[in-house]
């Protein structure tokens, strides 16, 4: 069978993890490693907006400074995220040619989901993939996976609920807890389920890695063997890491829209909540700028900010918009799960519009993407 390695470098702080995630999957881009398998643990423990986020939509850094918690960025897409001692963080590097990868994209992710749901088989729990990219049981969440293509690589990546602090997330992330009734936040609670719920006890780290390494066996057909960062990688690492706690890095996605009249809105989209804000000049007509943000996953990982630009100037005008999104699909980029209607509706509403004019009433859906 194909010889994995397996990568377990224990409790790191977030901004050596992200460094790390670079440095694996530009490694195995290149063809100089391996596929490989990657445990993370955070400590001290962190919040995580996901590649397309805006830290302060989604974090309250007020409340992690009083609580220690770190706040990074993912190189990957998705939503945010509390992680901390009590979860596993895992990810799979591997070459775009592996004969485990369906040709469809779309399948991706419910194929690489199995090796989620073979682990928690091994204690007894019945799982599932649930569309778009989430893993769960009897219908509450136990894990949240996504991936990124990276030249000739993909990198997959998730999280399981080993067992879960449900309070400090609640506090951390920009839930809207304090408008939420006592019966609205239990809701929520109920929403996720962790292995120590469904067990009475979470199991120890080290048995649930050891299952995770089986399952990445059997699904993928292949022999995982502990090993360690190549050389060359170690002095990547060393060399990249510090830039990854820098506000560079951690703020990359800020708003910057003053000097005009700026709405907000936000859309569900199969693949995930899009928001958008646009800055508006209503007596020119135009649409000056946008912003966009969300927890969807795109490949290429510009695609976002290639979309902003595309909408620059743009007449204040919903045909104009959707002619604009249909550009943008029609030049290849990929979106999981979310169509140019889902970006066509959240920038109209942003912009005041009322989502008539877009071309003879039908919406495109570009190409989907495998990546996070």
């Amino acid at each position: 069978m194909t010889p994995w390695r397996l990568l377990d470098p224990g409790p790191l702080p977030a901004w050596r993890q992200m460094a790390l995630d670079s440095v694996v999957i530009r490694a195995r881009a290149d063809n100089r490693v391996p596929d490989t398998l990657r445990f993370m643990e955070f400590e001290p423990h962190t919040a995580l907006v996901g590649y397309h986020q805006a830290v302060d939509l989604e974090i309250n850094r007020q409340i992690c400074d009083e609580l220690g918690v770190e706040i990074n960025r993912r190189i990957t897409g998705g939503g945010a995220i509390y992680m901390d001692a009590r979860q596993l963080g895992w990810e799979m590097c591997l070459g775009q040619d592996n004969a485990a990868l369906p040709r469809d994209p779309d399948a991706v992710y419910r194929t690489l989901s199995r090796v989620v749901v073979e682990t928690l088989a091994a204690f007894g729990i019945a799982a599932r993939f649930r569309p778009v990219n989430d893993v769960e049981v009897a219908g509450r969440k136990i894990s949240g996976t996504g991936g990124v293509e990276w030249g000739d690589a993909l990198i997959y990546q998730g999280t399981l609920l080993v067992d879960f602090d449900v309070e400090t997330m609640l506090r951390v992330l920009r839930l809207a807890i304090e408008k939420l009734t006592d019966k609205e936040v239990l809701s929520f609670q109920q929403r996720i389920v962790t292995m120590a719920e469904l067990l009475g006890a979470a199991p120890a780290m080290t048995v649930v890695k050891a299952e995770v390494v089986r399952a990445v066996q059997k699904v993928l057909e292949v022999t995982v063997y502990p090993e360690s960062l190549t050389t060359e990688e170690e002095a990547d690492w060393l060399r990249v890491q510090d830039s990854f706690r820098q506000p560079d890095w951690i703020d990359r996605r800020v708003a910057r829209l003053a000097g005009y009249d700026v709405k907000t809105a936000q859309v569900k989209a199969p693949g995930g909540l899009l928001r958008a804000q646009a800055a508006v000049d209503a007596d020119a007509g135009r649409i000056r700028k946008v912003f966009l943000t969300g927890d969807f996953f795109v490949y290429p990982e510009r695609a976002p900010l290639d979309l902003e630009a595309s909408l620059k100037d743009c007449p204040l005008e919903a045909a104009a918009v959707h002619e604009r999104v249909a550009a943008h699909y029609a030049e290849g980029y990929r979106y999981l799960g979310v169509s140019v209607d889902d970006w066509f509706r959240v920038i109209v509403q942003a912009a005041g519009l009322d989502g008539k004019g877009e071309s003879d009433g039908h919406h495109q859906s570009g190409p989907r993407d495998r990546s996070h």
